[in-house]
């Protein structure tokens, strides 16, 4: 308490003087004071420092505020508003440490720093630790080729179904990009469609001359899109030396096609009816059951229009898959994207994605089938 004391009497006397040195050196002691005692103080407490940091702050020279933001920046338990004004301060030099490390500042402040300040601080950004999507929405949308390529390395950094539709499109002109979104866990089916297009649309805009066949362009990019998807060392116009391992493939001792299929969805023999779509797509069939115990409903749509199942029949799975009718808004969206997805491209996309979500599939002899009379 005499330090606190001490502090006080120096604080009144320092902020009545013009001397810039004396509240620098006030203010280093106080950051010291609250930067030992912080694990011990209380949230009454932590505010009155931030209010007296903050006072001194605003009047110290610019390697002052550089030093003030890198004590602090650490911090757990930091003055708020002290970090929030360096934060916001025009001099990436200042602001720097704390956008790169300060888990102080909030959400609303990070997304405005990276819709209005220059590149510099949209790097800052893109080097923390972990970000919310609201964030990196605006550094996808905004930042250079480095800060989307950090962004899209940071599995902590998350990213929004846009942010996930925005990566796709610009993996589709960079290689090594394409490579780090690959590996996402977060990456679903619906923006490999999304990487497909961009790359069709790349394709289309380059190759129109070649042809006065619609028909057979579209065909040409369709396939083209989906070798590059499956197999980008296309675009590197290098051999592979690896080679894929060969999944097993369950194979059903009975005729199997849609309209068994469809009429064991509907007897809810569901383990009989994954067993006849994994045949029909000559996938394990644990590719199957995982897709069919997924959240989404994105790995079953690539599966069903690969073996070119009617969309009656997809929406009597999906409505299985949920226990019931399905909601308005999920069937719409289910009928969207079933319709705007082609068979070719499914096929060529199907195995590559099952297998990035499968790994290995068990062994054949621990497969097990209900009988089918």
């Amino acid at each position: 308490m005499n330090a606190i004391a001490s502090l006080v009497a120096d604080l009144e006397n320092a902020l009545g003087e013009a001397a810039g040195e004396r509240r620098h050196v006030l203010l280093h002691r106080i950051t010291g004071l609250f930067i030992d005692q912080a694990p011990d103080l209380n949230e009454e407490h932590i505010s009155v420092f931030d209010e007296v940091i903050l006072c001194l702050a605003l009047e110290i020279e610019f390697a002052a505020r550089i030093e003030l933001s890198e004590r602090l920046a650490g911090l757990t338990r930091a003055p708020r508003k002290t970090i929030r004004n360096l934060a916001h301060d025009p001099e990436i030099a200042v602001a720097r440490p704390v956008l790169e490390r300060s888990p102080c500042l909030s959400e609303d402040d990070l997304a405005v720093i990276a819709q209005s300040r220059p590149a510099d601080f949209l790097t800052a950004l893109s080097k923390r630790g972990s970000l919310p999507s609201t964030v990196t929405d605006i550094l996808l949308a905004r930042g250079d080729e480095d800060v989307v390529q950090r962004v899209a390395e940071n599995n902590r950094q998350l990213l929004s179904d846009f942010g996930l539709r925005l990566l796709a499109e610009k993996a589709m002109g960079d290689n090594r990009l394409y490579r780090i979104l690959r590996g996402r866990p977060d990456l679903a089916l619906r923006h490999v469609g999304a990487i497909l297009e961009a790359a069709k649309q790349r394709a289309r805009s380059e190759m129109q001359d070649l042809t006065t066949e619609p028909a057979i362009l579209e065909r040409a990019l369709e396939v083209g899109a989906a070798a590059i998807f499956v197999n980008p060392e296309i675009l590197e116009l290098a051999d592979s030396d690896q080679s894929s391992a060969e999944a097993t493939i369950i194979w059903p001792s009975w005729p199997t096609d849609q309209k068994r299929i469809a009429g064991q969805i509907e007897r809810g023999e569901i383990a009989e009816a994954l067993a006849g779509i994994a045949y029909l797509a000559e996938i394990p069939r644990e590719t199957v059951e995982l897709a069919f115990a997924s959240p989404q409903f994105d790995s079953l749509l690539f599966i069903a229009r690969a073996v070119g199942f009617e969309w009656t029949v997809f929406a009597a799975l999906l409505a299985a898959k949920a226990g019931g009718p399905l909601p308005r808004v999920l069937h719409d969206q289910a009928h969207t994207s079933f319709h705007a997805l082609s068979n070719s491209t499914a096929k060529r996309v199907m195995q590559f994605i099952a297998a990035r979500s499968q790994g290995v599939s068990a062994p054949a002899s621990v497969q097990t089938r209900s009988k089918v009379r």
